[in-house]
């Protein structure tokens, strides 16, 4: 694993050596979590910590170093990166980093990916490396969907009504952190709240008929989001018809989830599916899905402008019609996505779209 962990770092050196040569720096220092996170492969940072205080990169694409304070060290080498090829620029805690970075820009163009005086920003053309995933990327990827999509399932399983939203959303961050995870973001609706409020968190409302659980979770600085809904006994006939609606839109994003694609060609789709029905003007309340993988949560689209999708990229949709939500993470194909957080032991809908078929988690129903 450390060395297929290794290669897959020297390619990650190998794009910033291409990326100083364009931008005619001797250097680059990387401080944003997610580049860091990208860079090393999964880097965990442990513990609580100022912004200010967090571990950066330095590489002059023939050699790469740990920016650390010296709380830090001893234990980013032991656990994270021995064996990986770094060498190390110590700061002393109450010095600050900020001081070691001076030092290491003075006299020379360094490029950033945080402003810095004098210094060119290397973050629009990084973007675009951080979204392809490699092979190494795609199985820590697929292994913390499996971990979302159990906590899930097993605590929507387990739900009983009456219990409290903030209950079930302790219950389903416990299970996350119990596989080795941690919960990032966690949501938990009951009763249609979700109507009302199409980002919400969790309360103290007890669960009377219905329950959408949600978790955002991260493990090795990759990220994956899903949701599940329960339903004590038969739904009525107006949340069926929100949820099947949210089902085959989710069905349509998974369609729309290719090489080439984009957030607004897929909402164009279900814009022309939602006309002349009910939910005609749902898609306009929230929005229909982000990039994710080294991000929580990454717009794709601003200003009206549109990323294509480009293979092994990981997205996160979140169809919501009325109180329904049916939420997944997939992996963008030359043609075909890839689920990474299937159904496990979970009712699903077959919907055949084109000829392609996309198994959507369905409404558990308990009595």
């Amino acid at each position: 694993m450390t060395e297929t962990r290794r290669d897959d770092i020297d390619a990650k050196q190998a794009i910033l050596t291409r990326l100083l040569a364009e931008l005619q720096c001797e250097a680059v220092i990387l401080l944003m979590p997610a580049h860091v996170a990208w860079f090393t492969g999964g880097m965990n940072v442990r513990g609580l910590i100022a912004d200010g205080e967090r571990p950066g990169i330095y590489t002059n694409g023939r050699q790469r170093w740990l920016l650390c304070s010296n709380t830090d060290t001893q234990r980013l080498f032991d656990e994270e990166l021995d064996g990986l090829g770094f060498m190390l620029k110590e700061w002393q805690w109450a010095s600050g980093r900020a001081t070691l970075l001076g030092e290491l820009v003075v006299n020379k163009k360094v490029a950033t990916d945080r402003p810095f005086p004098t210094m060119p920003l290397v973050n629009e053309k990084l973007r675009p490396e951080l979204r392809p995933l490699l092979p190494s990327d795609v199985d820590r990827l697929r292994e913390l969907g499996q971990v979302v999509a159990h906590a899930l399932e097993a605590t929507a399983r387990k739900l009983e009504r009456g219990e409290t939203e903030e209950e079930v959303a302790g219950a389903l961050a416990h299970r996350i952190f119990h596989r080795g995870a941690e919960a990032h973001a966690v949501s938990v609706i009951a009763d249609g709240r979700g109507k009302q409020f199409r980002r919400a968190g969790y309360t103290s409302a007890p669960i009377e008929t219905l329950c959408n659980l949600q978790v955002t979770a991260n493990r090795d600085g990759l990220f994956a989001t899903a949701s599940r809904t329960v339903c004590f006994g038969t739904p009525t006939d107006e949340f069926r018809a929100e949820f099947d609606t949210a089902c085959k839109v989710a069905a349509i994003d998974r369609q729309g989830s290719y090489s080439g694609g984009t957030i607004a060609g897929a909402v164009e789709t279900v814009i022309g599916f939602l006309r002349n029905t009910p939910f005609e003007h749902e898609w306009r309340l929230s929005p229909a899905g982000y990039g994710t993988g080294w991000f929580q949560a990454d717009e794709l689209r601003k200003s009206g402008f549109d990323e294509p999708f480009v293979a092994n990229q990981a997205l996160v949709w979140q169809p919501r019609i009325g109180a329904a939500s049916v939420v997944d993470t997939v992996l963008v194909g030359d043609t075909q996505c890839e689920p990474m957080t299937p159904t496990d032991q979970w009712p699903f809908k077959r919907i055949t779209i084109a000829g392609a078929a996309y198994d959507i988690p369905d409404l558990l129903v308990l009595e």
